[in-house]
């Protein structure tokens, strides 16, 4: 099914973007932003989450949560929180999908943008460019966040677990690597690891949403390429690059978790470096969304339903 591209009203917003392709579709508003707030069936239910407080209001001097899927600059700092809440402009690229632009910020000399693609093997690319408007490097890199709705579990893949040589049968073989770590784990203040939302298993870590609960986070330098969320039955995907050679902000995090009582976000990370005066930084993620008939504690359909997907060059 090809792709269609509407000017709509959505959320008391009088404009919005809305792509759908084989019943599917994305909502991005243009009266704030650059944000993307609906991603589900069509006439279904939305895996990103949407503050209804915030809905429809544009022109505020504070940041605002409003939901859905955004674009932030790493470390975590004043910057972050520099308001999107003004019109962005909008560029079609039929049959591939659109590019929304911000404003420029002029207290930090940034502007920022998504580029969203919609591929016909149902893998959406977005990409994330940051936009350096003075004449000097900018110490902050791309950091993107999807803020997903109440109720569902995420999952993160683990490196292949491997015995300690001195637990192998005697004379079995066994490469030098195998007595070197192959993942870290970066805790916040506010993180305690028996916290019952959080389970560490062998080949899948699992962080739930809980509501009535507190904030909680945890980053990885994580090496697997996805992180999945899945509400009822609906299965988000969401593939994350990690280069061996770059370094990462958070003590090396190019993913992280946060969770809270309304909210769980999957969040990915570009490498540690300044975007270049009069230039711009790019950072991607590729997405998909499913309809599946497995639990959300289901691990071995979980990594069959992973294999079987388009899997993006990372």
């Amino acid at each position: 099914m090809s792709l269609s591209l509407d000017l709509v009203p959505y959320g008391g917003w009088a404009k919005a973007i809305r792509m759908r392709r084989d019943g599917w579709e994305l909502v991005a508003p243009l009266e704030i932003g650059p944000r993307i707030l609906r991603f589900g069936p069509v006439d279904g239910p939305n895996i990103l989450f949407e503050n209804q407080e915030q809905m429809g209001k544009s022109g505020a001097q504070e940041w605002m949560i409003y939901g859905g899927h955004r674009l932030w600059t790493a470390p975590e700092n004043d910057q972050c929180y520099a308001p999107d809440n003004d019109r962005v402009s909008l560029e079609l690229l039929p049959e591939k999908g659109c590019r929304l632009t911000g404003l420029k910020n002029e207290t930090f000399g940034w502007q920022k943008s998504l580029e969203i693609l919609w591929h016909p093997n149902g893998l959406m690319q977005i990409e994330h460019r940051l936009m350096n408007h003075t004449a000097k490097p900018l110490p902050v890199s791309p950091w993107c966040l999807t803020v997903l709705n109440q109720g569902g579990v995420a999952s993160i893949p683990q490196p292949a677990y491997v015995p300690h040589p001195m637990d192998l049968p005697k004379g079995t073989k066994f490469a030098m690597e195998d007595y070197l770590p192959n993942r870290n784990l970066t805790l916040w203040k506010y993180a305690d690891l028996a916290d019952p939302r959080i389970q560490l298993g062998r080949n899948l870590w699992t962080l739930a949403q809980k509501k009535n609960t507190k904030a909680f986070k945890i980053g990885f330098r994580h090496t697997e390429g996805w992180i999945g969320y899945q509400l009822s039955d609906l299965f988000f995907a969401k593939w994350i690059s990690h280069d061996n050679e770059a370094t990462y902000p958070d003590r090396g995090a190019n993913t992280e978790l946060f969770t809270n009582g309304d909210i769980l976000e999957i969040e990915s990370l570009a490498p540690e470096k300044s975007v270049p005066a009069n230039s711009h930084s790019i950072h991607s993620e590729w997405w998909h969304i499913a309809k599946v008939n497995f639990s959300k504690n289901d691990e071995a359909s979980i990594l069959k339903h992973m294999a079987a997907l388009p899997r993006p060059a990372l």
